[in-house]
């Protein structure tokens, strides 16, 4: 049987170190633990520890070990085991009387424990944890086991330095226990110790190799001993395995327990706790609280860790919280128990043990069985298996409980539920989705809360939720359950139910059975219109099943609904018909009324036209009769390149002429003046400016002919001109326009021929040059398409 050591820092005083030779015919026993057995001060050990070494003998046991050894000297029993390996050595020394406590503890335990005194003890001293089953122990060991530590199965050494004992306790600890309601005579104690470890531990190890052994379990002492000084390392106290302790402070059963205080005076226990209306569940239960120097129980910063069973309702609850209403003098500002005025509101809280019964809260994750002394079934050390936790009056709002867990409500698993109690009484609230049957929906699922709370005079027990508008509700009386849809237009029914309460009462069964009944949607506030409407069909159709509001009523409603809207649809027909003729006339007037202000622009802006064109004509041919009156060179060049003006009834002829650029292709008088205003607004002469500025400045002379266009159009010519316009236009009229090259973007003399098949008969398919003629003298004028 496993008992869990928790350290204690306790000092020792001071010791000294001596060497102890082995006897010839026994254990090799390391220098190490000589040296430490011998530095125990307690009255006659050093004197005897040599000769007992001396005196060890191999005895009987079993498990692993290479030898284990005996000897005894009056009350003291020495025991030596080692494993086959020889990297473990532990020594025992049993001290088989009843005596006061040593000095082995610090100040602060060692004056609460007052005049304690100790049954048989055994001091550990071992290199590494071991633990010894009791049925391999020597029969003298065994014996001290059965007499003085309840016969367990097991023991267990840390490596370092113990010490057990079979424990009376006295003083301001006895009285500590004596204040939960237990007798201090029937435990045993556990204790790691602080030895002063000697320097010269390699001291008589006679080899390398064994300085080095003895140096490493040096080590291993001194960090064993640093582990006990910690603070929190502490004292156990254990009782019998099955032992049961009435506590009266708050009122259970603790079994299993351990009792232990630490090196800051901390006290406190732990095991399993049953408490009164809770049945034989079991609850693990850590307790902890400071104790004044004068070893009294600080109960201002107390702290309940509690652990529950997979399983527990809300009606167990509330008996363990009224379990902590125990009154306590030191809590009187507090509300006078360990739950800040839980007093208060008990009554009410057991008044509603029935409805809470239906509540099981599920701890999520459990512990496993604890049970003392069973090495498989230890005290857990997560925390996070203890969902209560009871605080003292320094944490905020203290004292107060604090507990979760995943909850079970009605039947239906509802996520973890959170809980209260302490000012402001008991408070439990939850959120989940839940699914149920509702009436003639069928099985839905919605996001509900819960909420309980129970305070002075105060009980509510609620679970609300909503659906397409529809508020749900489950009030949890103390004998009933009451369930309530409202109806809504969307879905105009409504339930209305209650059951009795019992612990297996599941909220889904009550639903399933409860089929809902219609409701007037003309009394549900809003539902008018076409929501109105699709109520009465729902009613008529979907719900004709249900009870309350009939689908005979609603198809009545129907049918006023169908009866004023065909009168509402005959009047409107007839106002829709007359305002359509209405503005049929007023549309024909108005398009009248359009198309004679429509003709009059149009020939108020033909005439502008036509005035414009003819002043422009005017201006033009008086500008045209100059220009073929005159007889200056650019003049002269342009006729003598066959050039001719239009409406003078001459012909075009197309020739190269003296000046190429006169050319009847090349350039015409009559699309110089129309695209070229500025030029006509100059009053130069337009031969003249052609041949001074227009061409090399690139500007197109006639419809038929750019040089830019047609330069930069073929790369042969590109190449063999480059940007020379001269260039471009005598290939024109030497080479291009018998080749039916394109010569501008918006004419092509190939396009021209190959459009018209009398062209083509009268000058053959590809004689370009006789249709460049024929359009320059009859085609442009008949309005012939010569476009690329």
């Amino acid at each position: 049987m496993k008992n869990t050591l928790f350290r204690a820092g306790l000092a020792l005083l001071a010791a000294f170190a001596c060497h102890l030779p082995a006897h010839a015919d026994g254990p090799n026993v390391s220098g190490t633990l000589k040296k430490m057995l011998g530095s125990l001060p307690i009255g006659g050990v050093r004197e005897k520890m040599e000769g007992m070494v001396g005196a060890l003998r191999q005895t009987a046991c079993g498990g692993g070990l290479d030898g284990c050894y005996a000897t005894e000297a009056g009350e003291l029993k020495l025991y030596f085991f080692t494993s086959r390996n020889g990297a473990q050595q532990t020594v025992l020394l049993v001290v088989d009387k009843q005596m006061s406590t040593p000095h082995l503890f610090g100040p602060k335990i060692q004056k609460v424990m007052g005049q304690s005194s100790l049954e048989s003890p055994i001091i550990a001293i071992s290199t590494t944890d071991f633990t010894l089953d009791t049925a391999r122990m020597p029969t003298s060991l065994k014996q001290v086991i059965l007499k003085s530590y309840f016969n367990v199965s097991s023991m267990t050494f840390p490596a370092g330095v113990q010490i057990a004992a079979r424990a009376t306790l006295g003083g301001p600890l006895q009285k500590s226990l004596e204040v939960l309601g237990v007798k201090a005579d029937q435990l045993t104690m556990r204790a790691a110790v602080v030895m002063p470890i000697p320097t010269d531990l390699a001291g008589g190890a006679g080899t390398a190799a064994g300085m080095s052994q003895a140096m490493k379990e040096g080590e291993t002492m001194k960090q064993a001993s640093a582990h006990a000084a910690m603070p929190e390392a502490y004292v156990e106290f254990e009782f019998a395995p099955g032992s049961r302790l009435p506590l009266t402070l708050p009122p259970i059963t603790l079994t299993d327990a351990s009792f232990f205080i630490n090196n800051e005076l901390t006290f406190g226990y732990k095991g399993n706790a049953q408490f009164q209306g809770v049945g034989d569940k079991k609850i693990l239960m850590h307790f902890q609280t400071p104790l004044d120097p004068a070893g009294a129980m600080d109960l201002l910063d107390f702290q309940f860790l509690m652990a529950t069973p997979p399983s527990l309702t809300l009606e167990d609850a509330a008996h363990v919280m009224v379990a902590f209403a125990s009154p306590s003098s030191r809590l009187a500002g507090f509300g006078g128990g360990f739950i800040r005025d839980i007093g208060s509101f008990q009554n009410d809280l057991l008044k509603a043990t029935k409805p809470l019964s239906m509540f099981k809260l599920v701890n999520p994750k459990p512990a496993p069985e604890y049970r003392f002394g069973d090495a498989t079934k230890p005290f857990p050390e997560d925390v996070n298996v203890f969902n209560f936790a009871i605080l003292g009056p320094l944490a905020d709002d203290g004292p107060l409980l604090k507990a979760s867990g995943d909850i079970k409500i009605l039947g239906q698993t509802m996520g973890s539920m959170g809980m209260f109690a302490g000012r402001g009484g008991y408070k439990g609230w939850v959120e989940d989705k839940l699914t149920v049957k509702l009436g003639p929906l069928g099985k839905q699922t919605f996001k509900v809360s819960q909420a309980v709370r129970i305070d002075k005079g105060i009980y509510t027990n609620t679970i609300k939720g909503s659906f397409a508008g529809q508020s749900i509700e489950a009030t949890i009386g103390y004998t009933d359950l009451a369930l309530k849809m409202n109806a809504s237009c969307i879905n105009p029914f409504e339930i209305d139910v209650s059951a009795k309460i019992k612990p297996d009462l599941n909220i889904a069964d009550v639903f399933e059975v409860e089929p809902g009944v219609n409701v007037d949607p003309s009394k549900i506030t809003g539902c008018i219109g076409k929501e109105l409407e699709a109520a009465y069909r729902k009613i008529s159709g979907e719900f004709q099943h249900l009870g309350g509001y009939t689908a005979a009523a609603a198809n009545a409603e129907l049918k006023k609904i169908s009866d004023a809207a065909e009168a509402v649809a005959r009047q409107a027909q007839q106002e829709a018909e007359k305002a359509a003729k209405q503005a049929q006339q007023e549309a024909e007037k108005a398009a009248k009324q359009a198309q004679e202000e429509a003709e009059k622009a149009a020939k108020a802006a033909q005439k502008a036209a036509d005035d414009a064109r003819h002043a422009y004509e005017q201006t033009k041919d008086a500008a045209r009769d100059v220009a073929n009156k005159a007889t200056h060179a650019a003049a002269n060049a342009f006729r003598d390149a066959g050039n001719a003006f239009k409406k003078l009834g001459k012909k075009k002829k197309h020739k190269k002429g003296p000046d190429p650029r006169f050319a009847a292709s090349v350039f015409d008088w009559d699309y110089y003046y129309d695209h070229y205003p500025d030029v006509v607004q100059s009053g130069m002469d337009l031969s003249t400016h052609w041949r001074d500025y227009g061409f090399a400045e690139g500007r197109q002379g006639s419809p038929e002919f750019s040089a830019v266009f047609y330069l930069n159009t073929y790369p042969d010519l590109k190449a063999m001109c480059k940007t020379d316009l001269n260039c471009a236009v005598k290939h024109w009229l030497d080479h291009g326009s018998d080749e039916g090259r394109q010569s501008s973007a918006t004419f092509s003399v190939m396009s021209y021929l190959n459009r018209y098949p009398d062209l083509q008969n009268a000058f053959g398919r590809t004689n370009y040059g006789d249709a460049l003629d024929h359009w320059l003298n009859s085609g442009e004028d008949e309005g012939r398409d010569s476009r690329p």
